[in-house]
């Protein structure tokens, strides 16, 4: 179950729940602190937007899983329609 997305990530099972658990609890902080900021602007600005581009390039740019450069691809035409 889990060794095909493990190979294509080129990652073992333990880096890959260390990263996973890690990248978790920063959403979360980040959501937390998103939902804050909208109650009081002055607290927590850029936190949740600085959390996403962070992992976006420290993790999923050059990212070896073949997978997430085509939901990248993706997620990139969705918006470019949805803008125009």
């Amino acid at each position: 179950m889990f060794d095909n997305h493990l190979s294509k990530s080129k990652v073992t099972y333990f880096e890959h729940l260390r990263w996973a658990v890690l990248a978790g609890l920063r959403l979360i902080y980040s959501g937390v602190a998103s939902i804050i900021h909208g109650i009081f602007p002055s607290l927590f600005d850029g936190v949740a937007p600085k959390t996403v581009i962070d992992i976006y390039h420290s993790h999923l740019v050059d990212h070896p899983n073949e997978d997430y450069k085509t939901m990248i691809k993706e997620a990139k035409e969705k918006n470019d329609r949805l803008r125009n």
